[in-house]
């Protein structure tokens, strides 16, 4: 009885650091407050629009002009915190890019008509133009993720928004 209660303890402890791991990757360094007056509603339950955690992954964006982004725990970990081991993390958003970022990037890479519109969570369509031409670089993917995690990127460079949807996206220095 007494290994099992410790390690039942330990698979305890485990999985409590495990979501506290998976907490700090999705909020990175807190969330930005809400402007004074303003409500919540059930539409943008768990949408942010702090810039911190999307310019620390992704400063191949630029000097963008505003981001609205969710977080959320992937696979069997999700919501369990009594199970230890590795969680991936999905982070997906909108930026809006200034107008000389865009230019640099359309300038930059190679933009080929995306074969699919973003898969995005549900409450981040509302923040895509409807009729936005979507359109997507292998290049820029690859110099954004240095193959090291799955991403898709789908930009509307005339309108200057640019849809990003990646799993365990890496801070950069």
């Amino acid at each position: 009885m007494r290994g099992t209660t410790g390690r039942h303890q330990r698979g305890l402890l485990a999985g409590g650091v495990a979501s506290a791991v998976a907490a700090l990757v999705l909020t990175g360094c807190g969330g930005q407050p809400r402007p004074v007056g303003a409500t919540a509603s059930p539409a943008d339950a768990g949408l942010r629009r702090d810039e911190a955690p999307v310019r620390a992954r992704f400063p191949e964006f630029g000097d963008f002009t505003s981001t609205v982004w969710q977080g959320e725990v992937l696979g069997p970990h999700a919501g369990r915190s009594t199970v230890p081991g590795p969680t991936d993390v999905r982070m997906s958003g909108v930026v809006r890019l200034t107008e000389a970022d865009a230019a640099r990037l359309r300038d930059t890479y190679v933009w080929r008509d995306a074969p699919t519109p973003p898969d995005l969570p549900k409450g981040l369509l509302t923040e895509v133009p409807a009729d936005a031409r979507w359109r997507t670089s292998a290049a820029f993917t690859r110099a954004v993720t240095a193959d090291h995690y799955t991403a898709a990127f789908h930009a509307d460079l005339g309108r200057k928004v640019l849809v990003f949807d990646a799993v365990n996206p890496e801070k950069k220095p």
